[in-house]
């Protein structure tokens, strides 16, 4: 009886190591769905760090001179933000002149103001009601200078216009009533001055860039 036992007892021990090996070969089904993370992969810690984006740089001219300007002064590579969804072309910058005649002490009067080009008719109108109940005024044209910054020009004609003679507010001034051409010659020399006031104000962005 004892050697019977014996060899149940002998039998039943690789069954049980047989049942052992073949459940670990057995694949584990993944009903959550969740993955084992490879420990040998390296974590990452942090959000991901975006390429910067290089700004291009806008050719200079009266149009762009303002965003190149700002961007030189703020001394940043952001590049400014989106233009607003409306007609730039309405804020242009313009020094402009009411022309009028004397004819009595044979005179031309110039009278000086600063609009925008969404303003020039209604500002025209409002100096022209200036001089529409004074009968010694007799209106003759307009001259309309478009610059990049008018009140720089402003102060320019002021500055260079030394053989008239001008009010105590420095925005009219006076000069002899010589030829029929007067107008023109007065437009002449605003638009050098403009054409001056550009350059210095280029040479200006060239210099800072290049320092």
């Amino acid at each position: 009886m004892e050697a019977e036992a014996q060899e149940n007892s002998n039998t039943s021990l690789p069954v049980r190591s047989l049942k052992t090996e073949s459940s670990a070969e057995l694949p584990v089904l993944n009903i959550s769905g969740w993955v084992k993370p490879d420990r040998n992969t390296p974590r990452i810690r942090g959000k991901k760090k975006k390429t910067p984006t290089i700004p291009v740089e806008p050719k200079v001219n009266p149009t762009t001179f303002p965003v190149i300007l700002s961007r030189i002064l703020l001394k940043s590579n952001v590049p400014p933000a989106a233009d607003p969804k409306i007609n730039l072309a309405d804020f242009a910058q313009y020094l402009c002149f009411l022309c009028l005649e004397k004819p009595d002490t044979r005179k031309r009067v110039y009278h000086m103001f600063i609009t925008t080009e969404k303003d020039i008719g209604k500002d025209y109108d409002h100096t022209r009601r200036l001089y529409e109940n004074r009968k010694e005024y007799k209106y003759v044209n307009n001259i309309s200078v478009q610059t990049v910054c008018a009140c720089s020009l402003y102060r320019r004609v002021q500055k260079k216009f030394t053989d008239v003679k001008w009010n105590k507010l420095g925005n009219v001034f006076e000069t002899d009533m010589i030829g029929h051409r007067d107008v023109w010659g007065i437009s002449d020399r605003v638009y050098a001055l403009r054409i001056e006031e550009h350059e210095r104000l280029f040479n200006y962005i060239k210099f800072i860039n290049s320092s």
